[in-house]
């Protein structure tokens, strides 16, 4: 260090013509064996040349006032146009006093060089003066000319963009800057990429994974499921690209395109239309459904009869639930599985003969299972009939033959035979109920023939995940709600006591105020003054018990949210039309006040209606039994 000190104080200044000023610094850097940062240059003169002609010889200087010739786009973009600089600079040490010094501003470019930008890093420092405009504009020519590019000309939004970044220095001096700012500097003429033909398989694209993530060999793209309007094959054309130059003069040649496919069309049946571009050739679908590829022709159709779903044959099957296709799977043998295990099934309506492996996963719109369903598998659609269920069902409209320790969640939900299990639902119709099933409705539960025990029939209007979700949000808008209330009722407190202990003075002091007024003599500043600090006093509580209300309003419309959550549960019912035996339970949950209230029948008991009453007299909830079935 000591060494390189010592060669920088035998170092003289001086002035040197060149045309690569980076390679200059370089070369006196390694003369004196110092660091080429520890060198800087003040550009004294710089000269441009011209020349049209592929071998250079008519090289002519332009004039400094007539550079923005150079701007001509029909100039840039003649390849025969070489332009050249040369620079006089004095070569002298770096100035760490620069009011720069802590700007860290570097120099970068877009790949085709074409565009110039001045970027500076976040934790630079800076501070507004007097002439910082024009110490930035050298200080980003001189980056520039360390970047081998031309200066002078090709400016762009330079100015506009400069005088923008010296308006926020101004308003935030002393600035540390926190994120990165990025100005254009420089701009001259940016080619156009030219377009390679290509054909591009819309429908069969995959979404990309992640090349760590696990590849699933299930999901082979057996069928493949589109919506009215997709775009499903593209046909780009080929076209060359336009010239260009960089800002280091250098002229850019547009590569003519690589045509492979030039003249190629698809035959399309009547469900696919085609239209043109001057770009590209595109096939559309006109109807939902999925795409077929058969005697050479592509075309969309919505229905599809397959023996089985299984890894061997078709691999999991994505369609969408959007796009109208409809699947019948055609195994009935009750000892294979028509889905086979793990296989996933997403299709706008799916019919099967036969039986649901373990854990496989079904969405769509509608399904209708002749067979049975694994413990283990999920099905989730709209409108759901299955044969025997002993897995999960997500739904609106569910109907099951016979429910064998299956759950069921839906809106409503027919059932001809329960043998264990758990529905919840709005509404919930089971012909004949054996036993340990439980069921939660929150508008009627109906059972027809009940011929078990240990069953739970409960009526509450939290009945899914998101209802529960939004309660708790509730509660938690309420506590904050009152909480606010009380801090504000407790303020209101402490400025009516002041104003109630300083009554008489307040009075006493308004009583001077008006005689002083009416006797023409000068109010005292100090009687003024008081009384002025009484009437903000009063209007702050003012404004404060308006606040308190506007709270309660917003408490009153919160806590009618959990009202409406809890809907009209005095009307839901749970009706048995025959004699309860053994040990069933009978359940009402109530938000508002939060009470459950709890029943087991006798089976000596006549009641085959059960409702929520309100006792007046006792100023209590009940359940209420009722020998009569109400009609609905």
């Amino acid at each position: 260090m000591a060494e390189q000190n010592d060669q920088e104080s035998l170092f003289t200044p001086f002035v040197v013509r060149t045309g690569n000023v980076a390679k200059e610094l370089v070369s006196t850097a390694s003369n004196y064996s110092i660091k080429a940062s520890e060198l800087d240059f003040n550009l004294l003169n710089v000269q441009t040349f011209i020349s049209k002609t592929e071998s250079g010889e008519d090289e002519e200087e332009v004039p400094i006032d007539e550079l923005a010739i150079l701007d001509d786009k029909s100039l840039m973009a003649d390849p025969n146009v070489k332009v050249r600089q040369m620079y006089e600079i004095e070569i002298v040490l770096y100035d760490h006093n620069d009011p720069l010094d802590k700007l860290n501003l570097s120099i970068g470019a877009n790949p085709s060089m074409s565009r110039v930008f001045a970027t500076i890093k976040p934790g630079s420092f800076v501070k507004y003066y007097k002439d910082i405009r024009d110490d930035l504009k050298r200080l980003i020519t001189k980056r520039k000319l360390r970047a081998h590019m031309l200066v002078g000309f090709w400016k762009g939004n330079a100015d506009k963009e400069l005088n923008g970044l010296v308006s926020k220095i101004r308003v935030n001096s002393p600035w540390k800057i926190e994120e990165k700012i990025s100005i254009e500097v420089g701009c001259a003429l940016e080619p156009v990429e030219t377009i390679d033909d290509a054909v591009f398989m819309l429908y069969e694209k995959k979404a990309e994974e992640n090349e760590l993530a696990r590849v699933d060999h299930n999901k082979r793209g057996f069928v493949k499921g589109v919506e009215k309007g997709d775009l499903l094959i593209q046909v780009i054309k080929a076209k060359k690209g336009e010239d260009g130059r960089s800002c280091r003069g250098e002229f850019i040649e547009a590569r003519e395109p690589f045509v492979l496919f030039e003249g190629q069309s698809f035959n399309i049946g009547e469900k696919i239309e085609m239209t043109e571009t001057e770009t590209a050739i595109e096939y559309r679908a006109k109807e939902s459904g999925y795409v077929t590829f058969e005697n050479n022709t592509y075309d969309i159709k919505a229905e599809m009869e397959v023996t089985e779903i299984s890894f061997k044959t078709t691999g999991s099957i994505e369609a969408g639930t959007n796009t109208d296709v409809s699947i019948n799977v055609k195994e009935a043998d009750a000892f294979k599985d028509a889905i086979g295990a793990g296989m996933e099934v997403e299709v706008s309506e799916l019919n099967v003969d036969g039986n649901i492996g373990n854990n496989a996963k079904i969405r769509a719109n509608k399904v209708n299972i002749e067979g049975q369903t694994h413990q283990s598998s999920y099905i989730q659609a709209d409108i759901v009939k299955v044969n025997i269920h002993k897995g999960r069902i997500k739904g609106k409209e569910v109907e099951v033959t016979r429910l064998e320790q299956g759950i069921i969640e839906g809106e409503k939900v027919e059932v001809l035979q329960a043998t264990g299990g758990k529905i919840v639902a709005k509404e919930v119709l089971i012909d004949t109920l054996s036993s340990h099933v439980n069921i939660t409705a929150s508008e009627k539960i109906e059972i027809k023939n009940l011929k078990g025990e240990e069953n739970s029939f409960t009526i509450s209007a939290l009945l899914y995940a998101q209802d529960k979700a939004k309660l708790s949000s509730t509660e938690e808008h309420v506590t904050v709600q009152k909480r606010k209330i009380r801090n504000l009722k407790e303020e209101a407190e402490k400025k009516q006591k002041i104003l109630d202990n300083n009554h008489d003075a307040i009075v006493e002091i308004k009583e001077r105020l008006d005689h002083y007024k009416e006797s023409g003599t000068k109010l005292p500043a100090s009687f003024v003054s008081k009384y002025k600090e009484f009437q903000e006093l009063q209007q702050n509580l003012a404004n404060i018990r308006k606040e308190i209300r506007q709270n309660e309003d917003k408490l009153e419309l919160i806590l009618s949210g959990t009202k409406s959550l809890q809907g009209d549960i005095m009307s839901a019912k749970i009706i048995n039309h025959s004699m309860y035996k053994g040990h069933n339970e009978i359940r009402f949950k109530l938000l508002e006040p939060e009470l459950e209230l709890y029943y087991v029948p006798k089976g000596t008991d006549s009641e085959h209606c059960f409702m929520l009453q309100y006792d007046e007299e006792n100023e209590a909830y009940i359940i209420k039994g009722s020998g009569t079935i109400p009609a609905d």
